[in-house]
């Protein structure tokens, strides 16, 4: 997956804020797993993966669903940290999986 900003960070925590709060965690997962399996897509083919995406976690969560919120807001703190504690654990694995 490619490098992670600020921007990737807000568009998937609004992402999560679409789907029920019991889904996050999942939701997380599977997201920045499709911007990985994208970014190796990408990587070796030199285009989009077919179903759209670049590998960036921003181009991912922009083919999805969002929710429009105060960044300040209790609830999208809440989704951020379900992102990055997904992120968190996305950067421990071993990737040679893929």
């Amino acid at each position: 997956m490619r490098r992670v900003g600020l921007s990737d960070l807000d568009i998937a925590a609004r992402v999560l804020l679409h789907v029920p709060q019991t889904d996050w965690d999942t939701a997380a997962q599977q997201l920045i797993e499709q911007a990985h399996v994208a970014d190796l897509w990408r990587k070796r083919h030199g285009v989009a993966h077919p179903d759209g995406g670049t590998g960036s976690l921003y181009a991912q969560a922009s083919l999805l669903p969002r929710k429009v919120t105060s960044r300040c807001s209790a609830q999208y703190c809440a989704a951020l940290e379900a992102v990055l504690r997904a992120l968190a654990a996305w950067r421990m694995r071993d990737h040679r999986d893929m």
